[in-house]
């Protein structure tokens, strides 16, 4: 079995007219093997809302950039951040 880790992910979208929950599901859709433990929104400014996430993923080589490249590509997100990754460990 691979080992997972954590990413807390800060979504930014490119209005205050994102839904934050159609974000979510996008996520969901695109990464069907990995959970959303957690997600969340912090206010910016304007009305506008950050979207935060943390999910698993594979502990491999590259895994970050193509998260990262992956949830760009949903519409409605304007730029991504990356704020932490951690191990995931196995509860016995």
């Amino acid at each position: 079995m691979t080992n997972k880790v954590v990413f807390t992910i800060r979504v930014y979208p490119d209005s205050e007219k994102v839904d934050f929950s159609k974000i979510q599901e996008a996520i969901r859709e695109r990464f069907k093997d990995e959970q959303i433990l957690r997600s969340w929104q912090e206010p910016l400014a304007f009305g506008i809302n950050s979207f935060i996430f943390d999910i698993t993923a594979p502990e491999e080589e590259g895994v970050s950039e193509r998260y990262e490249r992956i949830i760009k590509e949903i519409e409605g997100v304007s730029e991504i951040q990356v704020e932490s990754v951690r191990r995931l460990s196995r509860l016995r």
